[in-house]
């Protein structure tokens, strides 16, 4: 008898969760689970590489505006120079990889409720082809801060999208600076010359190696010379 009663129990538990499968997936969009995973994104059908102007509004106040010409992305406002490439196109990949998490409001009647009748953030930006600007606003983060709200051109809607894209996005003037000191081509060095407290150290490039000229004439390390050509390249400014 026992064995019947789990038998029994057994087929019910699986005739309940046969149901429970059923009445789950019978609610997912045409194309099951993967279809529902699918968000729309926030700039449908956007190319993060033809975008060729951005207007960006940081949190902390500052505004900077860049274009992108021949030779790269340069700052433009509110000063003239060469803008850092990769923070220029983590904000590019960041406007066209960004999805909506959920509509949270169509028509909302009041936008201080987010944070976006005052927006801590702006992006505009200009892609191949626009005419006009278009535009993400960004407010405050959500209650449980896992996404931000956010708005887009001059829509009502109010929507969410994930926090960490906060990071890419809330850029200042500095941030968007090429911050590189010296710019140069670490193969071509062949000499260095370094002064300090009124002695000067020179070395030169003999035949694949590195050779002291001053003060005195002798082989150099050549660890300690390739270790200071590479501390010179990537020495940044911070201010």
């Amino acid at each position: 008898m026992r064995g019947a009663k789990s038998t029994i129990a057994l087929v019910v538990l699986l005739a309940g969760l046969g149901a429970y499968f059923y009445f789950v997936t019978s609610k997912l969009p045409e194309g099951g689970a993967d279809a529902a995973k699918k968000q729309e994104k926030v700039f449908t059908g956007l190319d993060a590489t033809k975008i060729e102007e951005i207007k960006v509004t940081s949190a902390a106040g500052d505004a900077t505006t860049l274009k992108k010409d021949g030779s790269g992305w340069q700052i433009v406002q509110p000063l003239t120079a060469k803008a850092d490439e990769s923070e220029a196109t983590s904000i590019t990949s960041a406007l066209a990889a960004a999805e909506i998490s959920r509509v949270i409001d169509e028509n909302p009647s009041n936008l201080n409720e987010y944070g976006l009748s005052n927006p801590r953030i702006a992006i505009d930006f200009k892609a191949a082809g626009d005419k006009d600007y278009r535009r993400l606003l960004i407010g405050e983060k959500t209650p449980t801060g896992a996404n931000i709200y956010a708005k887009r051109n001059d829509e009502k809607k109010v929507f969410a999208i994930p926090a960490f894209q906060e990071t890419s996005l809330n850029r200042t003037t500095f941030d968007l600076r090429d911050k590189v000191l010296l710019k140069f081509e670490r193969e071509k060095v062949d000499a260095i010359d370094v002064t300090a407290a009124g002695k000067t150290l020179a070395v030169a490039k003999g035949t694949g190696d590195w050779r002291i000229a001053k003060p005195i004439q002798t082989s150099a390390d050549f660890g300690s010379v390739e270790g200071l050509i590479g501390r010179l390249q990537s020495a940044q400014r911070y201010s």
